[in-house]
């Protein structure tokens, strides 16, 4: 009889993060200052869209909002966004399980050294569940192995542009749009992480509700992200209802 271990997920990548970061590294090799005309210094990267965060200033207790809203704009933002209809799902083909070895113990060993949000960034594991994996190895009661479920599943983001002058708002959709070629291509030489990617850009919007007119440019995302679902147990099979059928990972494993 087999005894699960414990079980866990990853990603190729952490969707938001990875456009937050890529826009962001992107950013920061561009003179922005230079670009501007010393009219923008700095560009916030964020989770919330900017003009959520625009509304939130403006019902801030505080009765002068001006400090609050001044430092929001330019900004883009990364969200997620509505999955459409013919949203895809695919599972990956067939494979027996395969043994925790050394250098899997090591990748485990190097993941509980990181913090819990870094680690989180790569795996849906806690540092209880991997210290419950080195101690089962440890042990050296049973053969301990790993069984992987893997698929793709399409995925819906939204990017944000929004600034106070259209000459800025024109300035970093082109940038914008030189990253969104990068990510779809790989960058330095790398393939990309995801498949798939392609997007709808709308420009040319503007806002009128914050006492100043705001322009806007948005971009509508969407790519296919890799999945794996991880059970580690002893001994060599699983059997009744925890799992039924084996499959192979589509992609690397980032464990």
């Amino acid at each position: 009889m087999s005894t699960i271990i414990t079980k866990y997920s990853d990603y190729v990548i952490q969707s938001i993060e990875f456009f937050i970061n890529a826009i962001k590294t992107e950013i920061d090799y561009r003179d922005i200052a230079g670009l501007t005309n010393n009219t923008v210094q700095k560009i916030n990267i964020t989770k919330q869209h900017p003009l959520v965060a625009l509304r939130a200033a403006e019902l801030s207790q505080n009765r002068n909002a001006d400090p609050l809203r001044s430092g929001l704009l330019p900004a883009i933002s990364i969200t997620p966004a509505d999955e459409n209809d013919d949203k895809g799902f695919t599972l990956g083909n067939s494979f027996q399980p395969s043994l925790i070895t050394a250098s899997d113990i090591t990748r485990y060993k190097e993941l509980l050294n990181m913090t819990d949000e870094n680690i989180q960034k790569e795996v849906l594991i806690t540092k209880n569940q991997i210290e419950s994996i080195l101690a089962a190895y440890k042990k050296g009661v049973g053969t301990i192995r790993a069984q992987v479920t893997g698929w793709y599943m399409d995925e819906n983001l939204s990017v944000s542009l929004w600034t106070d002058h259209p000459d800025v708002d024109i300035l970093f959709s082109r940038i914008l749009d030189s990253v969104m070629a990068g990510i779809s291509v790989g960058i330095a030489g790398n393939n990309s992480p995801i498949r798939n990617f392609k997007y709808r850009v709308t420009k040319g919007l503007t806002n009128f509700n914050y006492g100043r007119v705001l322009h806007g440019t948005e971009y509508a995302i969407s790519f296919t992200n890799t999945y794996n679902n991880y059970i580690i147990f002893s001994d060599d099979t699983i059997s009744g209802h925890d799992f039924v059928g084996t499959f192979v990972s589509p992609a690397n494993s980032n464990f």
